[in-house]
């Protein structure tokens, strides 16, 4: 059951929605290898919506992003409140049932979309909160109004391609933030992000994880716990790519000598520095660079 409340007669200073047809999804969307993965279902922006009230007894068929930019309100689920104010963005998961509402005293302002696909599943279910802070981005707003405008233009293969692949865009934009919220306050700035970009400071150096820990104030084994969760891999491991990722241009676009460029990037020794090039790219050095316009 679904109890819908969206305001009495001008109660919203401005709004805009656009629900996608079913028959549109399936032919369009689900059955499109390019975008079936994850894509828009509804989308739409209220402004200053006063009185906006939403309850889904059995939740929604896809997911919900409620991206707030002014004023505030309140998300429900999962036995848990999510008070959203500017700048927070909450997403709900399918068939979960919530309850959400603009706050009456500063009703928010929201952009939002409903999206699906199995990508979208497992973007969802990846994520270790549901409501994060993802800031002000002018572009953002931009991008939704390229989305919105291209769906509003009808229909075609082309719109819903088009405004598809902008959505992943937007989404990774706002999902992909490093400032998460929990109990409304900003947590310390990203470790992994931080250490990785003293890696790359550091790039013509090596560094023991003992030195990268130390950097960014975590014990070792709490460091490698969240930075191969986030990032899939080891801090040492990860470093060792930036060090071929930067050979890689130096290979490129010098005429630095192999065993030069080694020790631009901290490695003395030219057989190791070969043999790491090797299993991180597949070919040597040499070989890398006589292939370089190829």
């Amino acid at each position: 059951m679904e109890k819908r409340q969206v305001g009495q007669k001008n109660s919203f200073d401005f709004q805009k929605a656009l629900i996608i047809p079913r028959n549109v999804l399936i032919k369009q969307c689900t059955k499109n290898e390019i975008i079936n993965n994850l894509f828009i279902t509804d989308i739409g922006y209220y402004r200053k919506a006063l009185n906006h009230y939403i309850k889904r007894n059995n939740g929604a068929e896809q997911h919900i992003l409620i991206y707030c930019v002014e004023g505030k309100g309140n998300v429900e689920f999962h036995d848990t409140n999510y008070h959203a104010e500017a700048g927070n963005f909450i997403i709900i998961p399918k068939e979960t049932a919530h309850t959400y509402q603009a706050n009456p005293m500063l009703p928010w302002t929201i952009y939002w979309f409903h999206f699906s696909g199995t990508g979208a599943d497992q973007l969802v279910a990846s994520l270790q909160n549901y409501k994060a802070y993802a800031g002000f981005s002018e572009e953002r707003n931009i991008l939704f109004e390229t989305i919105y405008n291209r769906l509003e233009r009808g229909f075609s293969r082309e719109n819903i391609i088009y405004a598809n692949l902008c959505f992943h865009q937007y989404i990774a934009e706002v999902v992909y933030t490093d400032k998460y919220l929990i109990n409304d306050k900003i947590m310390e700035p990203d470790k992994v992000e931080e250490l990785i970009d003293f890696m790359r400071k550091n790039i013509e150096k090596m560094l023991s994880l003992k030195e990268m820990a130390l950097a960014v104030y975590l014990s070792p084994s709490y460091l490698s716990a969240i930075f191969k969760k986030k990032t899939g891999t080891s801090p040492i491991d990860y470093f060792n790519q930036l060090k071929i990722q930067k050979t890689t241009q130096y290979l490129l676009f010098t005429n630095l000598r192999i065993n030069e460029i080694a020790q631009k990037i901290g490695i003395k020794d030219p057989y190791y520095f070969s043999r790491l090039f090797s299993s991180i790219m597949g070919i040597s050095p040499k070989q890398y660079r006589d292939n370089r316009f190829n």
